[in-house]
């Protein structure tokens, strides 16, 4: 079994996913709840929500960012991908994944970094929303914990990779 493998067959690896899937169905169902209730409200008892855009943007910003980091778990995020329809050879194709993943990887640094800034910052000047008083921190701590998991991902799957052409 190789290390890759190892890492994917792991306790920690099926926890992380199934925390994401819990928090994905939880964020989409505060989306999906959020918007219904305001709408009846709205239309039958002609009341207006105080808040509830707060709420919206918390619960998008987790399901988007989860999303994400999700899709990069099942590598499905969306590519401009035109190599593979010239290139024939799957060692190729396999490089030239590398390469992509390894770009991934170094454009995810920095943006990790801004996020714990971002972080630090909010913790420092103890930010929140206005009407429901939702800390800043718990909303836009989603970019980091994400782009670390989109990051792992991979990194995990950059290992994959290069143990496949190696072996081939």
């Amino acid at each position: 079994m190789t290390l890759n493998e190892k890492i994917q067959a792991s306790k920690p690896w099926n926890y992380i996913l199934t925390i994401q899937r819990v928090i994905l169905f939880i964020a989409t169902a505060v989306v999906i709840i959020t918007l219904m209730v305001v709408v009846l409200a709205r239309r039958l008892f002609h009341v207006n929500i105080l808040g509830y855009g707060e709420l919206l943007v918390a619960a998008a910003f987790w399901m988007y960012f989860i999303g994400s980091a999700y899709a990069g778990w099942e590598e499905s995020h969306i590519k401009a991908d035109m190599m593979s329809l010239f290139v024939k050879s799957e060692r190729v194709k396999l490089k030239i994944g590398i390469a992509a993943k390894t770009v991934e990887v170094l454009v995810s640094i920095p943006i990790i970094y801004l996020a714990y800034e971002m972080l630090v910052f909010d913790v420092e000047t103890k930010q929140s929303t206005i009407d429901l008083d939702i800390p800043m921190v718990f909303i836009q701590s989603a970019m980091l914990i994400c782009f670390v998991l989109m990051t792992f991902y991979s990194v995990v799957y950059i290992l994959r990779d290069l143990g496949k052409l190696k072996n081939n």
